[in-house]
């Protein structure tokens, strides 16, 4: 893989906010989305009670006109029965009393069960006519509640095809700035070296000197240099070469007093240190001493130096000259 790019962090850089712009704009729009829902579950919620209530209300109604129908049927009878009372028969009952005491009381019951009549007629007309009223209200009520759903279901609409195309636009970015990444991280001169890594500082501090071994033969032949060694005072200052975060650390084997630093889809390897000064998941700025020189794991008794890797996306080991070279 060889591409020519000459000046991408900028655009990265760039690219990256706009990334992070977008996600926040989804990241709203998702918020209102999810409110909308739960306004539009409210409406509905307020849409069934309302229309049980209806039910309820035009059941009420049926009844009072029933109550009104049976007690409209008594009063017919009970003025045919009037009716045929009048003259004799009416004040034959007045005159059967045998006493002005009972003359009294009978004239007095009559016209109070006139009186009931009326009274039971004008509230049968008056809870019926508050029945029709409060009908009307739950009419109208779901009249609004229906205009309110519709209003939501179309704002539902709207925003579906906008959070649609939000995060179209949010995936195309993302697809951009990992394609800016990879192009930062593959960023070459061709010729003297292959892939070179761009650092932002050369890792060890002080007089060094590189010496590009990688790929020379290691134990007896059964194995590649997988790194250069970069010769420097015992004890002098390791450096992250990038900002990033510290993956892992060791203490033993080949390496020794080793770290793994990840940064800029990046892993870069360091060991044989006398000491280190970060521990796993700390994060680090470029620059930041993280170690100091030394001579551990199988190079003990050798001269002090770093064993220094680049790993590509974790991956496979590329020469570390080229990029050492810019920065060393």
């Amino acid at each position: 893989m060889a591409v020519a790019v000459t000046a991408t962090p900028a655009g990265a850089q760039t690219t990256k906010s706009r990334l992070d712009e977008q996600q926040r704009k989804l990241s709203g729009l998702k918020t209102r989305a999810g409110r909308l829902a739960d306004a539009l579950a409210k409406t509905e919620h307020d849409l069934d009670d309302t229309r049980e209530e209806m039910v309820k209300t035009r059941a009420a109604v049926r009844r009072a006109e029933d109550d009104m129908g049976a007690l409209q049927e008594r009063l017919k009878d009970r003025v045919r029965a009037a009716y045929r009372m009048r003259g004799v028969g009416f004040f034959h009952f007045l005159l059967e009393a045998r006493s002005f005491s009972e003359f009294n009381q009978r004239m007095v019951f009559l016209q109070r069960q006139t009186l009931n009549d009326e009274g039971l007629v004008l509230e049968l007309r008056k809870k019926r006519h508050e029945l029709e009223l409060h009908r009307a209200e739950l009419n109208r009520h779901e009249r609004s509640l229906q205009t309110r759903k519709n209003e939501q279901l179309a704002q539902a609409r709207r925003m579906t095809i906008t959070l649609a195309e939000q995060n179209r636009i949010y995936q195309a970015l993302k697809t951009e700035f990992t394609r800016e990444q990879l192009a930062r991280m593959f960023r070459t001169l061709r010729g003297v070296g292959g892939y070179s890594i761009p650092l932002d500082a050369c890792p060890v501090a002080g007089p060094h000197n590189v010496t590009n071994s990688f790929g020379a033969p290691r134990g007896g032949g059964t194995r590649r240099h997988q790194g250069n060694d970069i010769m420097a005072p015992h004890g002098a200052p390791i450096l992250a070469v990038v900002s990033g975060r510290i993956t892992k650390v060791g203490s033993g084997g080949n390496g020794g007093i080793s770290v793994y630093l990840y940064g800029s889809c990046v892993e870069f390897y360091y060991a044989h240190l006398s000491r280190r000064s970060v521990g796993p998941g700390q994060s680090v700025s470029a620059g930041q001493t993280i170690g100091a020189n030394g001579d551990t794991g199988n190079a003990r008794g050798g001269a002090p130096h770093l064993h220094f890797e680049i790993h590509p996306g974790g991956g496979r080991a590329i020469d570390p000259y080229p990029s050492l070279s810019k920065v060393c």
